[in-house]
């Protein structure tokens, strides 16, 4: 279809109600509009009250046109498909509204360029007029790119058009739209009278790009969902109320083999667990606001953090990899007076606590509970009504209180806690859940530490939140072990790191993974090659995503591709981290000024939406450095391409400053493991040292047998026209005999900055 071409769906079935004269027509859409949804309008007095505007929305269902009439405070002149006035019924219909619509007619250029004449025609009579500039229906619920004929119309008015960015929220999902790969036949999911909403973004001038329309219409998404995030419940309370559903009381939340046995728990007996575990603890830890947790991943941390946070009290996720100061470092920032664990996990990972610190076991909990408290508890969660035991059970929490304090990996500098509320957790849960298609159904996977903002979020909330099985494993690094629960349990979603996914190839069957339907990864960046042979290897290829903990985490994730209904929507842009979930946006700004650059212009990534932290816990200072105008700097190079996919190319604090010139030490690095043919396995790592003459040099840390390599593949850097002063010098090339990592995997960014100082001095004092 020409990008010229703007699809507006009127089913007979619909237009049949044009028959009613012109003065009631709008009046009955409102009622539609408002009996089919709980219906909200935001910032409709954006449209100027007269005079040409220019509205480009969205376009998820074949019911926006009836939203977008009922919400707007003028009339609409539509962009129509003039395919659809065959029918006999729809062409009784347009007669009586023909004034309120710009028909196209026959495909092809000549009649495009005809509909963008019309379109350009009515804005000159001062009328407002609507696009759905993506040509079609989203096939993922992401946007498609948008069409260059909104730029023609722009064009060729005679006179100045404010462009109007629209968002139609949480109709991805409705019978009317292709989630699920159909239309119409479908369950309809989600409550009656969904909560839908259309916001109206700030204008922009006439000579914007269809690009920076769609990016506006993206930042659109998430200040809608900044307001539409009231409706969610804090995550206790979403659970209490998913638990009790009639469906889910008997299904599995939990499977755990951490005891050496399969131990399952339903959702009605989750439930009865956590609201003992809430009134065990609730006299113990008295009125401090934070509970330190030493717990691994599992269905106690996941018990845990739900009865910690229905006090009204945030939990505190000890880093048990860290070492013993970062972990006393975390309770004294945090003010820790007690620390939740267990004894079974204390004998393999002691905790060293300062005075004052009580520890609290969960063993305990276990011995005095009583058994007629359990039982009445448990006929509680299955005969009454969420909304009644979350009241019964008295859970104290609300959208902005801290739910979290998530100290970071310190990978780039000393660890921060970053504050994270119950709303930054809830909206990043549903967003994600949107965003990939979670569904009651599917059985997660999870090995990532709850000390991860990954694993926190992913793995330990948003199955109890969104009602579907957890199948726990401490140990991301075990492949044969997770290899041999996902083929047992039939795991269908799977998180994890570049990392991990190495380890899997090495150590798993080839059957292990064949029942999962998605696998993402984050933490670092997800080799292309890797990515493959572990789709050759297993059958499902893993999907790059991106977060940081200071965002909830998710800010986006590629999907497969969808082809359906006669198109194919591309999800999947390998080497990037796909588009922005829901109520999520992504733009590149100038490292300096922080302006807002266009799209495809490389700069800092800022990102917006409900899930940006609350703050780094104690440090105002630092927080207002970091979030500026609601936009949090992630310290990552990237930029947002005209299709909307994310590239990250670098991160700040990766450039060496060379005789006042950066050098990408983040492209070095890769060009280098390419140039050696490393097929995914980490061989070197670039780091930058303090120089006397030039303010700082590269260093190579590399692994043993690779020496002889390195002079032909910085001569191969050379011949790729990077410039002379990028390159290493062999002088600076060193042999480790492993790399620093993060508990997750990750390359530990301020480790290897240590380690490449150490070699560098210890080779400078061996120097005659």
């Amino acid at each position: 279809m020409p990008a010229a071409l703007w699809l507006l769906a009127l089913p007979p079935a619909y237009v049949a109600f044009a028959w009613f004269v012109p003065a009631v027509i709008r009046p009955l859409f409102w009622v539609m509009a408002r009996g089919l949804y709980r219906f909200r309008v935001h910032h409709a007095d954006r449209i100027p009250a007269a005079g040409p505007v220019l509205l480009v929305s969205n376009h998820v269902t074949y019911l926006d046109w009836l939203l977008l009439w009922a919400a707007s405070p003028r009339p609409l002149t539509f962009v129509v498909w003039a395919g659809f006035d065959k029918n006999p019924v729809l062409r009784f219909g347009l007669s009586f509204i023909r004034r309120r619509l710009v028909r196209i007619g026959k495909t092809g250029p000549k009649s495009s360029r005809e509909a963008l004449d019309a379109a350009a025609a009515a804005l000159d009579r001062g009328e407002a007029v609507l696009v759905f500039a993506e040509g079609t229906l989203t096939r993922t619920g992401c946007l498609l790119p948008f069409g260059r004929g909104l730029e023609r119309i722009l064009k060729q008015t005679t006179r100045p058009v404010p462009v109007v960015p629209v968002f139609l929220e949480n109709l991805w999902g409705t019978l009317l739209s292709w989630e699920q790969g159909r239309i119409f036949w479908k369950k309809p999911r989600g409550p009656f009278r969904r909560p839908v909403a259309v916001y109206f973004g700030e204008p922009l001038p006439p000579t914007s790009s269809a690009a920076e329309v769609r990016a506006a219409v993206q930042e659109a998404n998430a200040r809608c969902g900044i307001l539409e995030s009231d409706r969610l419940y804090p995550p206790p309370v979403q659970f209490v109320r998913t638990a009790c559903q009639f469906s889910a009381l008997r299904r599995t939340a939990f499977v755990d083999w951490a005891t050496g046995s399969e131990r399952k728990l339903s959702f009605a007996r989750a439930g009865t667990a956590v609201w003992a575990l809430k009134d065990w603890l609730a006299p113990k830890l008295g009125d401090n606001p934070r509970v330190g947790l030493w717990l691994p991943t599992g269905t106690g941390a996941t018990l845990v953090n739900l009865a910690v946070t229905s006090l009204g009290k945030a939990t505190v996720n000890l880093n048990y990899t860290a070492g013993p100061n970062p972990v006393a470092s975390a309770v004294q920032q945090a003010g820790l007076t007690h620390v939740v664990t267990a004894k079974r996990f204390l004998a393999k990972i002691p905790l060293s606590v300062p005075d004052g610190v009580t520890v609290l076991l969960l063993e305990d909990a276990l011995a005095e509970a009583s058994g007629v408290g359990k039982l009445l508890r448990l006929l509680a969660v299955v005969l009454l009504p969420g909304w009644l035991v979350v009241r019964l059970m008295g859970i104290r929490c609300e959208l902005d209180d801290v739910c979290t304090v998530l100290f970071s990996s310190g990978s780039t500098g000393e660890p921060k806690g970053v504050m994270l509320s119950h709303r930054n957790i809830a909206s990043n849960v549903d967003g994600f859940r949107r965003h990939v298609s979670l569904r009651p159904g599917d059985v997660m996977l999870s090995t990532l530490p709850v000390f991860h903002v990954f694993g926190h979020t992913v793995n330990m909330w948003a199955p109890p939140l969104i009602g579907f099985a957890s199948v726990y494993h401490p140990d991301p690094r075990q492949g044969r072990e997770i290899g041999e629960l996902c083929r047992r349990y039939g795991c269908t979603i799977l998180m994890g790191t570049a990392t991990f996914v190495r380890l899997y190839l090495r150590r798993c069957g080839p059957d292990d993974f064949r029942s999962l339907r998605l696998m993402v990864c984050g933490a670092e960046k997800l080799p292309v090659s890797v990515a493959e042979e572990f789709r050759k290897a297993f059958g499902v290829l893993p999907m790059e995503g991106y977060g940081t903990t200071e965002l909830s985490p998710v800010v986006g994730a590629n999907l497969p591709d969808v082809e359906v209904g006669g198109l194919k929507q591309i999800a999947n842009s390998p080497g990037t981290i796909g588009q922005p979930i829901p109520w999520v946006c992504a733009r590149a700004f100038d490292p300096d000024t922080f302006a807002p650059l266009p799209p495809a212009t490389e700069g800092m990534l800022g990102a917006i939406g409900p899930n940006v932290m609350l703050g780094y816990l104690h440090q105002p200072e630092r927080t207002a450095a970091a979030v500026r105008g609601g936009w949090y700097m992630t310290g990552d190079i990237g930029l947002v391409e005209a299709d909307g996919f994310v590239r990250i190319t670098g991160r700040l604090s990766r450039f060496a400053k060379i005789a006042g010139e950066m050098v990408p030490l983040e492209r070095l690095d890769d060009e280098l493991h390419d140039l050696l043919q490393a097929d995914g396995e980490r061989l070197l790592a670039v780091a930058a040292v303090p120089d006397d003459r030039r303010g700082e040099r590269v260093v190579v840390l590399h692994r043993s047998g690779l020496r002889e390599r390195m002079p032909a593949a910085f001569e191969g850097l050379r011949k790729r026209g990077l410039p002379n002063l990028w390159v290493p010098d062999m002088r600076d090339c060193y042999e480790v005999a492993e790399f620093p990592v993060l508990g997750t995997g990750k390359l530990d960014l301020r480790g290897l900055a240590e380690r490449a100082r150490e070699v560098t001095a210890a080779s400078r004092a061996a120097r005659p």
